[in-house]
């Protein structure tokens, strides 16, 4: 049995009031809190942008994860079913973790580990949010998190999907937002939240903040 507290179970229905979806998105938002964001917002849908640049910025320059998870491009849906799927969707939460001190992001050399850590952090809420949702009887509710899961949930050299063998975390493992195309940074700047690059050579002092951002769509 999970140790997490016992979720709900209502009727599924096929239409549901505007000012009950309100009041569900601000429960969501909540619960984001409680479960360990820094900042939740619910958003329009149609503010998340697939651009094809963030999908392309996976392989150019290469990234570490690269074809070595299934929730990592190559591998991941098409930025055409993405597009579709997710303009089917009316509302958002955008969540974020501020990440303190700033150097457990930015000096990845000597700090992965703890970014792992984070980035675990913030597919434990999405996979939480999305579960809570579905609950909710939001039964297409569908999240994206921060980061690589072979980092942040297995720790894994290579995929055990990839390999054949089953998931050891079905319910929380997922692809990244920009694994999908979504273009993080212009939708947090969207929003009103202050973000800033953070790159291998970065001087963290020049970092006033770093954040692990995940989404979470409804209805």
């Amino acid at each position: 049995m999970s140790n997490e507290p016992a979720g709900p179970s209502r009727v599924i229905q096929t239409q549901i009031s505007p000012e009950q979806i309100q009041k569900d998105l601000d429960s969501f938002k909540q619960r984001a809190g409680q479960l360990g964001a820094s900042m939740a917002q619910v958003i329009p849908a149609d503010w998340v942008q697939i651009d094809e640049r963030v999908r392309l910025k996976c392989s150019i320059p290469l990234c570490p994860n690269y074809g070595k998870c299934h929730f990592c491009p190559p591998h991941t849906p098409s930025l055409e079913l993405t597009r579709k799927a997710l303009s089917r969707y009316g509302h958002a939460i955008v969540f974020a973790l501020e990440i303190t001190p700033v150097e457990h992001f930015s000096v990845r050399a000597t700090q992965r580990h703890i970014a792992a850590e984070w980035s675990r952090k913030c597919f434990e809420i999405v996979g939480n949010l999305e579960t809570f949702a579905f609950g909710s009887g939001y039964y297409l509710a569908m999240g994206f998190a921060q980061g690589s899961c072979r980092r942040a949930l297995c720790g894994q050299d290579q995929c055990l999907v990839l390999e054949g063998r089953n998931c050891p975390f079905p319910l929380k493992a997922r692809p990244s937002m920009e694994a999908v195309g979504i273009d993080v940074y212009g939708l947090v700047t969207r929003i009103g939240w202050n973000i800033y690059p953070i790159y291998r050579s970065v001087n963290p002092a020049e970092v006033p903040r770093a954040l692990s951002v995940g989404i979470l769509f409804i209805h």
